[in-house]
């Protein structure tokens, strides 16, 4: 077996505003659009709710090439079960893709909501992004059949759910 060389951290918080800006340019690149404000004001006003954990890969030179933010239950949808914590943003830099670093946020997310007493995880990806499907049911994580419309681009969006025992 081949050991991953991803280290993930607690993030400091002179990390949060380049975990938004990595979060705001890796949306720009996954749907080909310019980077937006609304997508800045949403990621941030996401940063600012109670928090499980925000972790981040940082790369050689110590800049953040990946994050996951993982909000307190109750955080993201009304039909989200009511104790699972939120996987709110999971971002790896386009250009870093593809070297295990989402697979190293991912784990770390659910080992985070764990520690923390939670025994589940909820996300919301959306049904196009076929990418961060297969990282997230590869990663133990299972379509929970409630869909419901991006809150910014209106296209369809799935939640999908890891149960785990705490730790």
């Amino acid at each position: 077996m081949i050991e991953s060389s991803v280290v993930v951290h607690p993030a400091t918080p002179d990390e949060v505003s380049e975990c938004v800006s990595l979060w705001v340019g890796a949306v720009a690149a996954r749907d080909g659009v310019p980077e937006s404000d609304a997508v800045r004001e949403r990621a941030g006003a996401k940063f600012a709710v109670a928090r499980v954990a925000l972790l981040v890969a940082a790369g050689v030179d110590g800049t953040v090439d990946g994050f996951a933010l993982v909000t307190a239950p109750g955080t993201g949808e009304p039909t989200d079960p009511e104790d699972a914590a939120y996987l709110s943003l999971l971002a790896v830099r386009p250009d870093v893709q593809a070297r295990g670093l989402g697979r190293a946020l991912l784990t770390a997310s659910i080992g985070a909501a764990s520690d923390a007493g939670h025994a589940a995880v909820v996300l919301h990806a959306l049904a196009a992004n076929e990418r961060a499907l297969r990282l997230y049911e590869s990663g133990g994580f299972r379509p929970n059949g409630v869909e419901f419309p991006h809150a910014l681009t209106g296209r369809t969006t799935l939640t999908y759910i890891a149960a785990h025992a705490p730790r």
